[in-house]
């Protein structure tokens, strides 16, 4: 009569001789991983001006590795699931004459049978109820092993039942079959012991920002700390890696001309090496901590909505379009901005921000923390008395150059009974690839993100100041 089920084999998984994920000589990991996709968006999907914003990871794993020149089989285990195996490259740090024979990535198994049968043709010891049996596994299925035992006239084949007689089976050094792996045959003129690079992008990872910033009793100082939670779907686990937080970056892959990069690229590497494991969340320090900053008040001054969701697929090249943008009262707020040591900028993330009043903490507002050069930003409330508008002065699009040229006045008013220091945004929506012309009539503008232009001016009750620039967007 059959079992409903059959006993547990245990498999005695010997550590990878050669290229162990942890505790090889000469291991290391280094993990650079690109935010989490926004709300709505596919992973991976064309995002503004028709680029894509990278996801995942790029790994990249160093290990010391024999190879011969006989083209013997170089393996490396614990690889991400999610990897593209289009994407692995491997370069040989030894020899640079090293060639690559044969490359294949081999899905891990997940169930006992697919275990042993990984292992069909390696040298194996089976632990029996009557002892250790050592030989060369042929076949295995749900209810026996075949093992090949013997050499010469004494060859022959050993069915052994795994419904309780068999225990145990211990693989050799160097296994490691069962794990997702990378597997090269590798030419070289050089055997002996190799050092090798090799990396690939993985989905499965990503990181989020989030903030949390306290003012004190009076306003006059804040508590700040910027922190970074990274996930890790990858089917991987990488001990002891070097992880570096990316954002920006990507390719143009829609439209004419050449490729160019879509956002200029950022990186915030992480100064202690970290444990990443498989199905964890992790939050890292993204900058040190203020503590008893100087909170100073500003107003930040937006005359149009960003219109790049709507236009952004293709070069806005007809300056008639939103020409009006920001004609009214625009939209104004009062914030509390920070410095941040050493000119650092933060990426754009949620920030929490509390007050601190007798001890008590109480939220004043969960919102969008807006950063530029040396500087965190936090909004505050709506501001009613900073009013004003924004107007197309000039407009040029040159097709045949890739080029649009606009002029543009932003016109700002404080219509309130105390002086005001107000940042004027500006979102450069038609298109991601732009610069301010350094000849503009307001010279003092910093560019605060990929898409935004910010100038401070100081306006004192009842006053009003012209901002004026031009920007050239290319294509």
């Amino acid at each position: 009569m059959a079992r409903a089920a059959l006993p547990v084999v245990v498999v005695a998984l010997a550590v990878l001789a050669t290229l162990a994920i942890a505790g090889t000589p000469g291991a290391h990991t280094t993990v650079v991983v690109w935010p989490a996709p926004p709300a709505g968006s596919a992973a991976g999907g064309d995002t503004y001006g028709g680029y894509v914003a990278p996801t995942g990871a790029m790994i990249t794993e160093k290990r010391d590795v024999d190879v011969d020149s006989a083209g013997t089989e170089v393996r490396i285990a614990g690889i991400a699931t999610t990897i593209d195996p289009a994407s692995v490259q491997l370069h040989d740090l030894t020899d640079a004459g090293t060639t690559v024979a044969e490359q294949r990535y081999m899905p891990g198994a997940t169930t006992p049978d697919e275990i042993l049968a990984r292992h069909v043709g390696d040298a194996v010891t089976v632990v029996t109820t009557a002892g250790e049996l050592a030989g060369v596994l042929r076949a295995v299925d749900a209810q026996s092993l075949v093992l090949e035992v013997g050499t010469g006239d004494q060859r022959r084949l050993r069915v052994l039942r795994r419904d309780g007689y068999v225990h145990e089976v211990k693989l050799p050094p160097g296994a490691g079959a069962d794990r997702p792996s990378l597997a090269w045959r590798l030419a070289t003129k050089k055997p002996g012991k190799h050092a090798i690079e090799v990396t690939y992008r993985a989905e499965g990872l990503a990181w989020t920002p989030d903030y949390v910033a306290i003012l004190d009793d009076a306003a006059k100082t804040i508590d700040f700390s910027a922190l970074a939670t990274v996930k890790n779907q990858s089917g991987a686990t990488f001990d002891g890696a070097d992880l570096v937080l990316a954002t920006g970056g990507g390719t143009l892959v829609a439209g004419a001309g050449p490729a160019r990069p879509a956002v200029p690229a950022a990186r915030f590497p992480i100064a202690a090496p970290v444990h990443l494991g498989n199905g964890e969340s992790l939050q890292v320090e993204l900058a040190p901590p203020r503590l008893g900053a100087k909170a100073r008040p500003v107003v930040t001054f937006e005359a149009m909505t960003d219109a790049q969701n709507v236009y952004g697929s293709f070069p806005a090249i007809d300056c008639s379009q939103l020409a009006w943008a920001g004609a009214g009262a625009g939209h104004a707020d009062a914030a509390v901005e920070l410095d941040l040591p050493a000119g650092a900028t933060l990426p754009d993330g949620r920030v929490r921000l509390f007050d601190r009043r007798r001890g008590r903490l109480d939220v004043l507002s969960e919102d969008q923390l807006h950063a530029s050069p040396g500087i965190a930003r936090i909004r505050v409330a709506p501001d009613p008395d900073i009013v004003g508008d924004r107007r197309t002065i000039a407009c040029t699009g040159d097709e045949h150059a890739r080029t649009i040229r606009e002029k543009i006045e932003v016109h700002v008013e404080n219509r309130g009974k105390q002086a005001a220091e107000v940042v004027v945004r500006e979102l450069m929506w038609r298109w991601p690839a732009w610069h301010v012309d350094p000849t503009d009539e307001s010279p003092h503008g910093v560019r605060a993100d990929a898409q935004t232009q910010e100038y401070r001016v100081s306006l004192p009750a009842g006053g009003k100041k012209i901002v004026t620039y031009t920007v050239i967007y290319t294509w």
